[in-house]
């Protein structure tokens, strides 16, 4: 006879540990006044086979005379944001400009720095040590880490008869007390649907707290600044609207085969823009699915993309089972149609003219495409 007896791990004395660990980082990463880190991310969504990775020097500082506290300075590639306390601007170097959101403008919106990049995965955002689920010693790379667990559950949002769990994981250095990674993980019933990682280097810290400024801009700023009003404006005009004349007929598929949008005779097409990854976008090719692609008589679909470049549309489109010509982002097609939505849906007579342009999938859409 064997007995086996299960018996739930006790929080002695490395649940003491683990705990001084994480609450001493906390304190490192909230009470010292300035520090600067790197961080690097990628994003990988198994459920739209999309990826994503982004990389930023952020200087943060704790300003107590400041509108909210604090201060920060996000240098990316080709993209800054300097808050000062009061105003933020978002340096655009590509299209040279900067746009200026004032104090007062972020104050109506309580939420506004959550939106961005430098503030998804943020190493001064540690969970009190009674919200772990479960913590572990180990080794990362020959590296010993500690590593702390938050899960949460709920029904998902595509199957509310399926449950999605969320669990974020924090990697610690017990010691240096500095976070080292931080990854977000989904798990739709056994499936992955999304994992996230966030890794941290290159920490420095000072005691002294830091003033934002003109100095702080990587580049030369002969730029013209706007405010966020303006910035919308200009977003939003030129965009393709019914009656629109295109002027260029011609473009390169994914495949590396000229495409002409119009100029067959008795056909006109629907161009789908879109990207993976897009919420709406998947929606609309599930949707689309459910009626085998088989679109009426007349009417060509096409599917252009503003993000993912040629080489990533194939393996999608074969997943999806979409069998209509595509075309990645080096076309430039966004750029001449000028979309702001995704999906949108153009629809183009032979001659050239945008007939109607349609936001989202719905049953305007089906009723063009189906019959």
């Amino acid at each position: 006879m064997l007995l086996v007896r299960c018996e739930e791990a006790k929080r002695t004395n490395t649940s003491t540990e683990a705990a001084a660990i994480l609450d001493a980082t906390h304190s490192k990463m909230r009470d010292t006044p300035t520090h600067h880190y790197r961080f690097r991310s990628f994003w990988d969504n198994r459920f739209a086979s999309s990826t994503y990775e982004d990389s930023m020097r952020i200087t943060y500082s704790y300003l107590p005379g400041s509108e909210l506290g604090f201060g920060f300075h996000a240098a990316g590639e080709n993209y800054e944001m300097i808050y000062d306390g009061q105003d933020n601007l978002e340096i655009h170097h590509t299209e040279r400009k900067v746009v200026r959101t004032t104090a007062a403008e972020i104050d109506k919106d309580s939420s506004y720095f959550q939106h961005s990049m430098s503030f998804h995965g943020d190493p001064k955002a540690l969970p009190a040590f009674s919200e772990v689920s479960k913590f572990s010693d180990t080794l990362v790379g020959g590296k010993r880490l500690f590593v702390y667990a938050v899960s949460s559950s709920g029904p998902s949002a595509d199957d509310s008869s399926k449950s999605i769990v969320s669990t974020k994981e924090y990697y610690l250095d017990p010691e240096l007390h500095l976070v080292e990674r931080i990854r977000y993980l989904s798990h739709v019933e056994q499936d992955t649907s999304q994992t996230i990682d966030y890794f941290f280097t290159d920490y420095t810290f000072s005691d002294e707290r830091y003033t934002f400024g003109e100095s702080d801009r990587k580049k030369s700023l002969a730029y013209r600044e706007i405010s966020e009003a303006d910035n919308d404006e200009e977003r939003l005009a030129g965009l393709v609207k019914a009656g629109d004349q295109l002027h260029r007929p011609d473009y390169t598929d994914i495949n590396g085969k000229e495409q002409l949008l119009y100029g067959k005779a008795g056909k006109k097409t629907v161009v789908m823009f879109s990207f993976i990854g897009c919420g709406g976008c998947e929606y609309a090719l599930r949707e689309m699915k459910k009626k085998d692609f088989a679109v009426r008589d007349g009417i060509e679909l096409m599917y252009s993309s503003s993000v993912d470049k040629s080489a990533a549309l194939p393996r999608y489109f074969k997943k999806k089972a979409f069998p209509f010509v595509g075309f990645g982002k080096e076309t430039m097609m966004n750029d001449n149609f000028k979309v702001a939505a995704f999906p949108t849906f153009v629809l183009i007579n032979e001659d050239g003219g945008v007939e109607r342009v349609m936001g989202g999938y719905d049953q305007e859409v089906a009723d063009v495409l189906f019959e």
